[in-house]
């Protein structure tokens, strides 16, 4: 049984600067993954491609890139970013309105950081959820051995809440180490930083 959880993020200003600035690379590769995709390059080719033209990004980002873009339908257009606020960012001649318009567009086109997680990477190697002075943290990776750590602001609304399942199984993972695959992608929003977070509520069943 899969479960996707929503939280948002809490950064200084160095480092929001710094998450904002991969988020926009990633989200560039994943669109230049996609183009790849559509004239049938194999994964390995794509992979190639993208380590050249992204030679700053960390490999397991170029990964999760190729993943995202796995996702949209070849078989018909994409627009990143949206179709529809693209037609009405078009159609928009206020300028006030259109301002806001093609920021909301940029945030969607441009605000995209994802990272698949493995067991062997304690859960996920780039981004990762850890725990400091008694507070969830997640660990973003920004480059070679580069890590910035930004809050997470997110409270169980109920005792059924399945936030506190995947707290409970974080626990366990880091005390007995037995780790457990997660995913983590980060979307920009209104100018916040929100995390969805993809897991499986029964690991063993299929990572065991």
């Amino acid at each position: 049984m899969y479960v996707s959880l929503q939280f948002k993020l809490q950064l200084n200003g160095p480092d929001r600067k710094k998450l904002l600035e991969l988020m926009r690379k990633q989200s560039s590769a994943i669109r230049s993954a996609y183009k790849l995709l559509k004239t049938k390059n194999s994964h390995s080719q794509i992979y190639q491609k993208l380590r050249q033209l992204f030679p700053d990004l960390p490999t397991k980002y170029i990964d999760s890139a190729i993943y995202k873009a796995k996702q949209y339908p070849t078989d018909k257009k994409v627009v990143f970013g949206g179709k529809a606020l693209f037609e009405r960012l078009c159609k928009n001649r206020d300028k006030k309105s259109r301002e806001k318009l093609k920021r909301k567009w940029k945030e969607q086109r441009q605000g995209t950081l994802i990272s698949v997680g493995s067991k062997a990477d304690k859960g996920n190697r780039l981004i990762r959820f850890e725990s400091i002075n008694g507070e969830l943290h997640l660990r973003l990776t920004t480059g070679n051995r580069e890590f910035i750590y930004a809050k997470v602001l997110r409270k169980p609304s109920n005792e059924k809440d399945k936030w506190n399942t995947f707290l409970a199984m974080l626990w366990e993972s880091w005390e007995g180490k037995a780790y457990f695959p997660y995913t983590v992608e980060l979307k920009l929003r209104d100018g916040e930083i929100y995390g969805y977070c993809f897991f499986c509520k029964f690991p063993h069943l299929r990572f065991g």
